[in-house]
C-alpha cells in the first residue's frame, strides 16, 4: 500500500510541470467567443482528429496550436464544466470554463425611426460582432430588428450600437451570438447555429420630414409623415422649444403650423395624447434690410428691397412693408427682395419690413395674442410731383411736348406689373382680362365734351422720367390745364389687399392745343374709340 502511495505522489510530481500551469483566458463567455489556454507540454499539432478541445462533450474549433498555447472557440453545445484537451491518445483536463447566455437589459432609445442609430445594454455580446470569410463560412453575430439584420456601428460584451435598417417594422428585437464549430473530423466549419436573447419589444417610428429648418418668425413649417389621425385639440399640437405652435392644417400624412411669436431655436417636437416625438431643430433666423431703391418715389412706384431672412410671404402671418406707418401692397415676396407699390396714403418716414405671428389659443388654433418682428431699413421719401414748365406751352393735335419738372418717378406701363394676379394666372394657364382703369401712369388733358364722356383724355407717352416727360397731344384735347396723374392701392384696415384704386394728381400747367379744324367731320360723327376715359 505504501509503495501504491508513493507511485501516485512520483506520477503527479512528473505529469505537474506539464499541466497544473495551464489556464484559460477568458474562463466565461458567451458560444463562438475566441479563447485562450497558456500552459506547457501541450504537445506538438498532429492533425485536427488527433489534438482536440472539448467543452464538456462539444469539441471547439482549434485556430492554434502549439506546446505552450492553444486558440480555440466555444463551440454551439458547450456545456459550463471542465476544458478537456486530447493529444492522440492522451486526455488532459486544463480547467473549467462557464456558458454565459447573451441578455439584453435594455433598449434605449425605445422606439426610432430607420436610420437611427440605438443602444443595446446588456451582457455576455462578446468582444466582437465577428467577420464574414468569403472562404470560410463563419457565422456573424447579428441584431435583429423584427427580423431584419441591422448594420453595426459599435459592438462591446456590454453595449451595442446598431442603425434601425430602413425596412424594419415594429416588433421584437433580438441579438443573436452565431457559433464557429468544427466538422465531425474537426476541420472547419460545421454550419453556424445561433444562441439567441430573449426579445425586447422595438418600435420603429414612421420617418418625419421638417422643412424648412430654419427662418424668421412666423414662418409656416411642414412637418410630413404618416398615420398622424385627427387632431385632438389640447392634446395633439407641436412645440418649437417647448412654445406651443398655431396649427394650420393637420391631416392624416401633414401637419402646417406657423413658427410661433414666442419661439426660439431649438427641438421641434410633436406631441400626440402622451407621446412625444423629436421631429428636428428649428433654427430662428431674424430678418435685416440691406437696402432698398428708390428711396424717393412717389405714389404708385415700385419700391425693391434687398435683405436676408424674409422667410415666405405669407399673409396670415400678417407680413408687412410700412412706408411712413402706412402699409404698402406687396408685389412680390422672396426670402431676399421685396417688392412693393407705393401706397396712396404713403408718407415720408421710415421703411420696415415687419413679420407677423401669433401664440396659439388653448385648443391650438391662431390666435391667442398677435405680434410682430421689425427690421428698420431706412428713411424713404415720398415724392409729390412738380413741373415747372411745359414746352410748346401750344402745339398741333398730335404733336410732341415737353413737361419738365421733379418727382414724376418711373413711367409704369399697360404690364403684369400693373396687376400682380396676371403672373400668377399665367403660370397656371388662366386667361386674364384687363379691366378698366389699368394705367398707372398717364398725362392728361382737357377733353372735348362732345367727343367724349370723361372730362379728361390721356395723351400717348413718348418717353418718362424722374424729370422730364414727352407726350403727344391727343385728338380730342382741348384747352386746360394738363395733370400729371399716378394710380395705387391702400390697404385694407384688417392688413388684407386691397382697397379701390386711388389717383394722385398734379397740374403740370396750361397747355392750348391747335388744329382742331382739322379733325374730319366723318371723325367727328364717330369719336375713335381709343380714347380711354379717366
Amino acid at each position: 500500500m505504501k509503495r501504491l502511495f508513493l507511485f501516485i505522489i512520483g506520477m503527479l510530481a512528473i505529469a505537474s510541470p506539464a499541466w497544473a500551469a495551464a489556464m484559460i483566458n477568458p474562463d466565461s463567455g458567451p458560444i463562438g467567443i475566441t479563447v485562450t489556454i497558456t500552459g506547457e507540454g501541450f504537445g506538438k499539432f498532429v492533425s485536427t482528429k488527433a489534438n482536440r478541445v472539448l467543452f464538456g462533450k462539444a469539441p471547439g474549433l482549434v485556430e492554434h496550436w502549439e506546446d505552450t498555447r492553444i486558440v480555440v472557440r466555444v463551440p454551439r453545445k458547450a456545456a459550463t464544466g471542465p476544458v478537456t484537451l486530447t493529444s492522440g491518445k492522451k486526455t488532459k483536463s486544463v480547467g473549467a470554463f462557464t456558458v454565459e447566455a447573451p441578455l439584453v437589459k435594455e433598449v434605449s432609445p425605445a422606439e426610432a425611426p430607420p436610420g437611427q442609430v440605438v443602444q443595446i445594454i446588456g451582457r455576455n455580446f462578446g468582444p466582437t460582432m465577428g467577420q464574414k470569410d468569403s472562404e470560410m463560412q463563419f457565422g456573424v453575430n447579428e441584431v435583429l430588428f423584427n427580423g431584419i439584420p441591422a448594420q453595426i456601428v459599435r459592438w462591446r460584451d456590454t453595449r451595442i450600437e446598431a442603425k434601425v435598417p430602413s425596412n424594419a417594422t415594429s416588433g421584437p428585437l433580438t441579438v443573436r451570438l452565431a457559433s464557429v464549430d468544427p466538422l465531425p473530423d474537426g476541420s472547419c466549419c460545421a454550419p453556424a447555429e445561433y444562441s439567441v436573447t430573449s426579445p425586447v419589444t422595438f418600435t420603429v417610428l414612421t420617418p418625419l420630414v421638417l422643412e424648412p429648418t430654419e427662418g424668421p418668425l412666423g414662418s409656416p413649417v411642414v412637418i410630413s409623415g404618416n398615420g398622424f389621425g385627427q387632431r385632438q385639440p389640447g392634446t395633439d399640437m407641436v412645440l418649437f422649444n417647448e412654445v406651443q405652435a398655431p396649427v394650420l392644417e393637420w391631416t392624416n400624412t401633414q401637419i402646417r403650423v406657423m413658427f410661433p411669436l414666442k419661439g426660439s431655436s431649438g427641438p421641434v417636437t410633436l406631441k400626440q395624447g402622451r407621446q412625444a416625438r423629436v421631429v428636428g431643430e428649428f433654427r430662428l433666423m431674424p430678418h435685416k434690410v440691406i437696402g432698398f431703391i428708390p428711396d424717393t418715389a412717389p405714389v404708385g412706384a415700385l419700391i425693391t428691397i434687398s435683405g436676408e431672412n424674409f422667410g415666405v410671404f405669407y399673409e396670415g402671418g400678417s407680413n408687412q412693408v410700412l412706408l411712413g406707418d402706412v402699409p404698402a401692397r406687396v408685389f412680390q415676396w422672396s426670402d431676399r427682395v421685396i417688392d412693393v407699390w407705393v401706397p396712396v396714403s404713403a408718407k415720408s418716414g421710415p421703411l420696415v419690413v415687419r413679420r407677423g405671428a401669433g401664440m396659439a389659443k388653448p385648443d391650438g388654433t391662431c390666435c391667442a395674442e398677435h405680434g410682430f418682428a421689425s427690421a428698420d431699413g431706412g428713411n424713404f421719401t415720398l415724392a409729390v410731383p412738380a413741373a415747372s414748365a411745359i414746352t410748346p406751352k401750344t402745339a398741333e393735335i398730335g404733336g410732341l411736348i415737353t413737361i419738365t419738372g421733379s418727382g414724376f418717378g418711373e413711367f409704369l406701363k399697360t404690364d403684369e406689373r400693373t396687376q400682380d394676379n396676371i403672373s400668377r394666372e399665367g403660370h397656371k394657364n388662366q386667361l386674364t382680362q384687363f379691366g378698366v382703369n389699368i394705367a398707372r401712369t398717364a398725362v392728361l388733358f382737357p377733353a372735348n365734351k362732345d367727343f367724349v364722356k370723361a372730362s379728361h383724355v390721356a395723351g400717348y407717352v413718348e418717353s418718362w422720367t424722374d424729370t422730364e416727360i414727352k407726350v403727344r397731344v391727343p385728338q380730342v384735347a382741348v384747352p386746360g390745364t394738363v395733370l400729371i396723374s399716378r394710380g395705387s392701392w391702400d390697404m385694407l384696415p384688417d392688413g388684407t389687399c386691397c382697397k379701390d384704386k386711388e389717383w394722385v394728381q398734379s397740374e403740370a400747367g396750361f397747355f392750348t392745343p391747335t388744329g382742331l379744324d382739322k379733325i374730319t367731320s366723318e371723325y367727328m360723327k364717330k369719336p375713335s374709340g381709343a380714347a380711354s376715359e379717366q
